[in-house]
């Protein structure tokens, strides 16, 4: 599978749950009201995670997000 790279701007997020309904693996809801990405790095106001596995559950969560918070990008070899 390809690698690819999650980033979730925690500061738009308005809290809508959308991200952890579709892919409760990697997406919760904080005690703030906003989503988190579980086992994230944080980088500046951002969250971010490698993976390269699960990538349709996380296009439904970067999908379903109704503020465009969370991005995915494939990582180029």
């Amino acid at each position: 599978m390809t690698k690819y790279k999650i980033t979730h701007d925690r500061n738009a997020c308005i809290g809508c749950a959308a991200c952890a309904s579709v892919c409760p693996k990697y997406w919760s809801m904080s005690e703030d009201g906003k989503s988190k990405l579980k086992d994230a790095k944080k980088e500046g106001d951002l969250e971010v995670l490698e993976l390269d596995v699960d990538f349709d559950c996380n296009k439904q969560a970067e999908e379903s997000c109704p503020v465009n918070c969370i991005k995915i990008e494939l990582e180029r070899e």
